[in-house]
């Protein structure tokens, strides 16, 4: 890794209050167990930080990360979703996709938790106790997740640039006073055994000081494409409370997980998700959509470390300080033969799509640093919570790429590149056909379709195991030096928020402004050469208003006006800084609180505008234009509800139209309908009793994917003139908590998803390729809780 660089100037700062704090701790007159507190000296370490203590089901009372400050979900003026610890348990969820697949809206768009939203991709939005995590493979495990946050919208003023349309933030598990272990060992839901403990309490006894938490993740086995899965992961958490107005918490977290290659999607021509039609007539089906096109001895390696420490620090009743350190670190490896699914050879009875060698490494460091002082005061008839934070995090990289080339076949038998040992270009064509030449022939000589014999040969689409035979390492075409790159990305931020309450808690006020500075840098040390050295600067901005129709706070009415960006580094050829993209939002709704706050609920309406899409001037070489982009608008409804005893759901619908202003073409992936619902039945009593049963049923509507040819086959273009169709997902999960005498609590746990086999559901497709589901997997559990 590569050396640090020396903490600026408000880096510094942060640690010098940092130190501050921990020496008020010890020499400010706190209460403590020696000297009890005196009346109206109440001082409480809450105000950052969520207990799920008044959880209630799949119900929770309040967000933190959300508005940075522990706040009331009643009292927040946007679509906030809390994905519960009961509800990752319910749902037998082992990744942050298992749950938010459940958030209406929320739309897939690859295997690396990467979604849809409101008609907008997922940039800057996926965050770990509040920090931004880097993107990387796969799906991030929840085992030691305590609740995820959702938070549709913009919302830059607190987490930051990118987020056009939704945040999600992970927390984690934390110490508790009570001692508690729970291990759970599953199977499922394809051929993979997993295990996984959680267990936490005091150091020391009842009264300690100090607390604890650990959990680890063992994962074994293959999954979806018949890829092998190898997880390991460990977390500690170790909280100090100083005094009691002083708490030091720190974690850490470790995760390699070590894949057999990738899920590559299936290849597909002329908009046919499911099969290929020949010149002839005859139809070949693209067969058992579990079977992948990795190759043996393809390699993915992840490996993710993460450290924080977090001091708070109460002054007193009305100020209290955050101080937060993040030290993240991302190694990232691909050894893996890569299909080229643009790129088909049709034989009388076979499709065949290229292949390459490629090695890509991506070795990612971050350090963030926040600093943050809350204040609660009164002015007239207002009260009010400021927060004011300061923030820096300093990214630092390196990306190595050498990719192989391509063996795309129909080179004609004269060709010079057909029997080249050591090719330097791609070599044959992307669209070919052989429809007298069978696949057993072909097998004889691959250069009968126009492939080099030397190079990666290519796969079969409808059987890969029948593919021939990938060539030893020492035996492929050397690949290029590529080209190894050094980033650095720099953030300076400063950021204010407020929330203003009247009348008795009736009227809430928030606004919010934030400043960024981005300093952002990229050096060749292949050419030694600096390809770039950007700065950009921008301040954006949040306000929202809440209402509470009764004193009961039954029904609710909310509006706001948010803001994201991302820095803009282009510069016109005079020298003139062009301005950071934006998405503002504006959001009204209503939430309700019925039955005794059983029955909770949210309508939202919403519009958020793209602007400042920098665009090539057409009319000037070298310069550039901007002007407005997608255009969203929508409807959201969320239920969250105890109907009757033992009946909980959670779900919801949302309807969302998003287009580009100009061309009026709808956003790629993103569905006008979404429903999803998760309906548990708990027995309580009875034969029954101690059986939970739930029904998850999930509806996408139909997505649009680029409609742009990508290039002709024998005079006719391989357009997609398909769209992904809407189709409804059903997922079973049953548990039962056994009935045994002593301390030990198990539950047996099985979980049906996709129970009516549908074959027809698509997760993801491009102009050339799909993937479907798997279809109907099982998952067993045990579990065991002391």
């Amino acid at each position: 890794m590569n050396p640090r660089r020396t903490l600026p100037f408000p880096s510094t700062v942060a640690l010098t209050l940092c130190v501050a704090a921990s020496a008020a701790a010890q020499t400010v007159s706190t209460p403590s167990p020696s000297r009890p507190a005196t009346p109206g000296e109440t001082v409480q370490l809450s105000a950052f930080e969520v207990t799920t203590s008044k959880d209630i089901g799949y119900q929770s009372t309040n967000a933190a990360e959300v508005t940075r400050m522990n706040t009331a979900i009643a009292d927040i003026p946007m679509n906030v979703t809390v994905l519960n610890q009961a509800f990752i348990e319910d749902t037998m969820a082992r990744t942050t996709e298992d749950v938010l697949e459940y958030v209406p809206g929320f739309v897939p768009t690859s295997n690396n938790d990467a979604w849809t939203v409101r008609g907008f991709a997922n940039a800057n939005t996926k965050f770990l106790n509040g920090f931004l995590q880097q993107e990387s493979i796969g799906t991030v495990s929840v085992a030691n997740v305590e609740r995820v946050e959702v938070l549709k919208g913009p919302a830059a003023v607190l987490f930051g640039q990118g987020g056009f349309a939704a945040t999600v933030n992970r927390v984690t598990k934390r110490p508790r006073d009570k001692a508690a272990t729970s291990v759970r060992g599953s199977f499922g839901p394809l051929d993979s055994w997993r295990t996984e403990l959680d267990t936490t309490g005091p150091i020391g006894g009842k009264g300690s000081p100090f607390g604890f938490r650990l959990t680890g993740v063992w994962d074994d086995g293959e999954y979806y494409r018949k890829i092998s899965h190898q997880e390991k992961a460990f977390s500690s958490a170790v909280s100090w409370q100083i005094s009691p107005a002083t708490r030091l918490t720190l974690e850490q977290l470790y995760v390699k997980e070590t894949d057999g290659g990738a899920v590559w999607r299936q290849p597909m021509f002329r908009g046919d998700p499911r099969g290929f039609r020949l010149a002839d007539g005859t139809y070949l089906a693209s067969g058992d959509n579990r079977q992948g096109f990795s190759a043996p001895g393809d390699l993915r390696v992840w490996k993710r470390g993460f450290a924080m420490a977090d001091l708070q620090h109460a002054f007193n009743r009305h100020v209290q300080l955050r101080v937060q350190f993040a030290h993240d670190v991302k190694d990232q490896l691909y050894d893996e033969t890569q299909p080229e699914q643009g790129s088909l050879t049709i034989l009388k009875d076979a499709v065949l799509m290229p292949k390459r060698w490629r090695v890509r490494i991506q070795d990612v460091e971050n350090l963030r640093l926040r600093s943050e002082l809350l204040a609660t005061f009164k002015t007239g008839p207002a009260s009010h919570r400021a927060l004011l934070g300061v923030s820096w995090d300093d990214s630092d990289g390196i990306a190595w790429n050498r990719d192989g080339i391509y063996n795309r076949g129909g080179l004609a038998a004269t060709a010079a590149a057909l029997n080249q040992r050591f090719p330097t270009a791609s070599v044959g064509n992307r669209f070919n056909q052989y429809p007298t030449l069978s696949y057993a022939e072909f097998l004889v000589d691959v250069r009968r379709a126009g492939f080099n014999p030397f190079m990666i040969p290519p796969i079969n689409v409808m059987n890969p195991a029948f593919s021939p035979a990938v060539p030893a390492k020492a035996d492929r075409p050397p690949l290029p030096t590529g080209s190894r790159f050094h980033d650095t990305t720099v953030n300076h931020e400063f950021y204010f928020a407020e929330v203003a309450s009247f009348f008795e808690e009736r009227l809430f006020v928030t606004g919010g402004l934030r400043h960024t500075r981005t300093d952002d840098a990229r050096f060749n040390t292949t050419t030694n050469l600096r390809t770039f050295d950007n700065h950009a600067k921008s301040t954006t901005y949040s306000s929202g208003v809440v209402y509470h129709l009764n004193r009961e706070k039954s029904l609710t009415a909310y509006a706001n006006a948010n803001s994201s960006f991302v820095p803009e580094f282009q510069r016109q050829p005079d020298g003139d800084a062009l301005k950071p993209q934006e998405g503002n939002q504006l959001e009204a709704g209503l939430r309700f609180s019925l039955a005794g706050d059983r029955i909770q609920g949210l309508f939202a309406v919403y519009e958020i505008q793209q602007a400042n899409v920098t665009r090539p001037d057409p009319n000037r070489v070298d310069w550039f234009i901007q002007d407005d982009g997608i255009r969203s608008r929508g409807a959201e409804v969320n239920l969250n509800a105890r109907l009757i005893e033992g009946w909980s759901v959670m779900g919801g619908y949302s309807y969302n139209d998003s287009r580009d202003t100009k061309t009026r073409a709808r956003s790629n992936y993103a569905p006008y309908h979404m429903i999803t619902a998760f309906n548990k039945y708990a027995f309580r009593r009875g034969v029954l009793r101690g059986l939970d049963v739930a029904l998850g049923s999930i509806f996408l509507g139909e997505r649009p994917i680029d409609p742009t040819p990508i290039t002709t086959l024998g005079g006719l273009a391989n357009t997609p003139i398909w769209t992904m169709p809407g189709e409804w997902r059903f997922d079973v999960v049953l548990r039962y908590a056994l009935r045994t005498k002593g301390r030990v609590q198990y539950v047996l746990g099985a979980k049906l998803q996709n129970a009516l086999d549908n074959q027809d559901i698509f997760k993801l497709a491009d102009t050339n390729s799909v993937q479907r589901q798997p279809g109907r997997t099982l998952q067993f559990s045990l579990s065991a809780k002391f």
